[in-house]
């Protein structure tokens, strides 16, 4: 017990050593760059701020720029069943569980995110996005603090289960086992940014999900607290590096509770209360082509 309360107190020491910065990734003709933020204004770094970018000395007026993506991680996770409400009286596993998303499902807030063919329906959550600023193997939760470099806001896209059965003919009661999971991996479906906040407390912030239908232009509205979540960021960087190896860069999706259906036309919007805000269209294949 001791033991725990140590760990526990030694996470919330680190987290608050480190003063609060902000930071983005943008692209300002064809240049791209990392910067830190100061308000309104950019100030250009020479490397990844994870990797000892210092600043130039320049300065630049965000609306002048693209904001992106703020990392370009080579692994992408994502948990499930890591809030409380999703266990309904059942006792939570003692680690998290996770699945993986490919570097090429990374977009930038604004991006239009395209429906493959495949699909004529997708849902859409609104999460807290971890970015890891330390490689890191094999971590106890106390290493796992020191490799979190902030945090950011991101919708963790997946297909519907039904649309896919649906428009391959399929019957769409069938059992299931890999599609679920499989359908995360689309290009343009894990969105997040456009800021990394460091130094900040992830808890009690409010997650907003807004979904505008296209053709009605009704919303639809979910929300909800990250301090439902079941595992501090540390466990679930410390879990994780249990089984791969997290570098600099590196993003984890940490759950949600509920996901809104979203189809082509529809306009989405995801924040996380102080971190950001990421609004993409969904648009069909067909509408994609030049």
């Amino acid at each position: 017990m001791q033991k725990h309360i140590f760990t526990i107190l030694f996470i919330l020491i680190t987290a608050l050593s480190v003063k609060s910065q902000t930071f983005c990734r943008y692209q300002n003709g064809r240049t791209i760059s990392y910067a830190k933020v100061e308000g309104d204004t950019l100030y250009p770094l020479t490397a990844a701020p994870w990797e000892g970018g210092e600043m130039t000395g320049n300065r630049v007026l965000q609306d002048s720029v693209r904001l992106l993506h703020p990392s370009t991680p080579r692994v992408i996770l994502g948990l499930s069943g890591a809030y409380e409400e999703s266990w309904s009286g059942r006792t939570p596993f003692k680690t998290v569980r996770w699945f993986l998303k490919p570097p090429g499902s990374a977009a930038s807030p604004g991006d239009p995110v395209v429906l493959p063919a495949s699909l004529d329906e997708v849902l859409v959550e609104t999460e807290l996005v971890i970015v890891i600023g330390k490689r890191i193997k094999n971590g106890d939760p106390q290493t796992a603090a020191k490799a979190i470099f902030g945090y950011t806001a991101g919708n963790d896209i997946v297909g519907s289960v039904p649309s896919y059965h649906r428009l391959q003919g399929e019957s769409e009661d069938q059992e299931e086992t890999l599609l679920g999971p499989g359908l995360k991996i689309g290009d343009g479906f894990a969105v997040f940014g456009p800021y990394i906040h460091r130094g900040i407390d992830w808890r009690h912030r409010t997650r907003r999900l807004d979904v505008i239908d296209g053709q009605s232009g009704e919303k639809s509205t979910y929300t909800h607290s990250t301090s439902g979540l079941l595992y501090s960021p540390a466990k679930i960087v410390s879990d994780l590096s249990r089984v791969l190896t997290l570098s600099p860069g590196d993003i984890i999706f940490t759950g949600t509770t509920k996901a809104l259906p979203a189809q082509a036309g529809d306009v989405v919007t995801i924040s996380v209360d102080g971190l950001g805000t990421c609004t993409n269209r969904i648009v069909s294949d067909v509408e994609s082509i030049p």
